[in-house]
């Protein structure tokens, strides 16, 4: 599977460093999105088409945001009737039909800068529904506190096209080769929360504000899932996503393979390998990095991994891997400038493994 690292050139400052107290060893480590939240009132009126075309267009701009998203409402999309959202900066699009907006639960995807354009289209004459906006989701700087195993972040870029960033909530997700997905239970812990999973993460903005990847590779998940949020070594997540509403395709398909968990439990001293979403200085504010470490405990009884790898808030849910298999999800941080060990959920709890049978076992 394709891959590529880059060395950090600067480590951390001790001011960040140092942030990360032995306090943290409990947390979990999310990063939620950071955003405003504006009321919006626009309302198309419902007409007749006179031939196959745009019939509605409306422009939505968020003063000095760094990307949106919108809430939708009182959409009609009779048959061959579409949604069509560009991004007023990038030209991203997202094209959403009756059946599609409904598992987007009236959402859109993201959007970089800070106006969309939304358009009804319809695809011959008569009659063409209508829309609604009812509120639009802003981004802007996200703060950054880190946390690391010693005095330097040894983080390096990556690029493995089998982890994806999980948002709003700000966690990693890990596509399986069942083609589900794999997290911690804390990512899951709000079910109401419309999370978008994202692969193909582009750079950050130098401010740490998030860039997003086009639509085409924005999926939203399914309520096929189930989690425990139950500590370390009783965090886990398992679901699955739709298909994309630009490709129609499958994570599995368009991004190649997946992951598969591991046939036999590590030993002390094993090296780990992580890749995750976690948050940065500038450009690389949680965009994929690989971290690697010894392994420092094994806990079969309490199906609990520990290893000196660094993570940060948004690592939650990355999965551990030894031997290029799954041995835990990364749940809870555990490190600080002296040491320490990070901490996951190890693959053989018994909750978790039935639960992937069950969920990964309807994958499409």
């Amino acid at each position: 599977m394709f891959a590529f690292h880059i060395r950090k050139s600067v480590s951390r400052a001790f001011a960040l460093a140092a942030l990360a107290a032995a306090s943290l060893s409990a947390t979990g480590q999310t990063v939620g999105l950071a955003q405003d939240t504006h009321a919006y009132a626009f309302y198309s009126a419902e007409s007749v088409a006179r031939q196959a075309g745009v019939v509605a267009s409306h422009d939505v701009v968020i003063e000095n945001a760094d990307w949106l998203r919108l809430q939708f409402d009182s959409v009609k999309l009779p048959k061959g009737a579409v949604l069509r959202i560009t991004s007023l900066k990038d030209g991203a699009q997202q094209h959403l039909n009756a059946k599609t907006l409904a598992q987007w639960q009236n959402t859109s995807a993201y959007f970089n800068g800070s106006a969309v354009r939304v358009e009804l289209l319809a695809d011959k004459a008569g009659r063409t529904g209508q829309f609604g906006i009812v509120k639009v989701l802003a981004g802007k700087p996200q703060p950054v506190t880190e946390s690391q195993c010693g005095a330097n972040d040894d983080r390096v870029a990556s690029n493995v096209s089998d982890r994806a960033r999980l948002i709003d909530v700000g966690c990693t997700v890990n596509l399986m080769a069942k083609g589900c997905f794999i997290t911690a239970g804390h990512c899951l812990a709000t079910p109401s929360l419309v999370d978008v999973v994202e692969f193909n993460v582009p750079k950050s903005n130098s401010n740490g504000s998030l860039n997003h990847p086009a639509p085409k590779d924005q999926y939203v998940p399914t309520t096929n899932r189930k989690s425990s949020n139950g500590g370390v070594g009783n965090d886990w997540g398992v679901f699955t996503v739709s298909p994309n509403s630009e490709t129609g395709k499958m994570p599995l398909e368009a991004q190649g393979g997946g992951l598969k968990l591991a046939k036999a439990v590590p030993a002390v001293g094993d090296k780990v390998d992580i890749h995750g979403y976690g948050v940065d200085t500038g450009v690389d504010n949680q965009t994929q990095q690989y971290s690697t470490g010894p392994i420092a405990t094994v806990d079969t009884a309490a199906t609990t991994l520990k290893y000196a790898a660094d993570t940060e808030g948004g690592n939650s849910g990355s999965a551990v891997l030894t031997g290029g298999r799954v041995v835990a999800i990364h749940t809870h941080a555990g490190c600080t400038q002296s040491g320490g060990a990070n901490q996951g959920t190890l693959y053989t709890n018994a909750a978790f493994k039935k639960a992937f049978k069950q969920v990964c076992g309807t994958a499409q």
